[in-house]
């Protein structure tokens, strides 16, 4: 009778068990670890930039904000969803950002990706309130709208050069 591979007993090469030996790629860390080697400037820009999108979040749950965001201003329906979508994608990138922290994996490129999606907030935003707002008599909100949204692609500059001076 021939003999069946499935008999024998599977036996690992070095290279085999080396492999699985090593430590995982992806290991979760915890923050502290994780953050051990920023910069100073890099954490305090974390802690901004959590402190206000929780803030926001908090706000934006309680109904705080619906008279403040452009769909307060504008009444349209659209503009409320467009809110909605940004606020999710905003979000979604602030716990990627964490995730990809605790797998102390490079953070400038994803630091990068994420200042270019927080220009397009920007330049688009303040384009739509440009278009369904007067300027003249509602420049103060679109002049915060603005500033608000350049605050958070400022900190995000500001995280990708620690990140460059930061060592892991």
């Amino acid at each position: 009778m021939a003999e069946n591979k499935f008999d024998q007993k599977p036996t690992l090469s070095k290279e085999e068990l080396q492999a699985l030996l090593e430590p995982q790629i992806l290991s979760l860390s915890n923050l502290q670890e994780a953050l051990g080697g920023k910069t100073r400037l890099f954490k305090f820009c974390l802690v901004v930039l959590t402190t206000l999108t929780l803030g926001y979040l908090m706000m934006y749950s309680s109904g705080m904000l619906d008279k403040f965001v452009s769909h307060g201003w504008t009444k349209h329906y659209g503009d409320y969803r467009i809110h909605q979508i940004r606020f999710g994608l905003g979000f979604l990138m602030l716990v990627l950002f964490y995730v990809w922290i605790l797998l102390k994996k490079p953070l400038g490129t994803i630091l990068a990706c994420f200042t270019g999606v927080l220009c397009y907030f920007l330049i688009s935003g303040t384009a739509r309130l440009f278009v369904v707002l007067d300027p003249a008599q509602d420049t103060w909100f679109i002049t915060v709208y603005f500033f608000l949204q350049l605050s958070f692609v400022g900190l995000l500059l500001v995280m990708i050069r620690e990140e460059g001076r930061s060592s892991w």
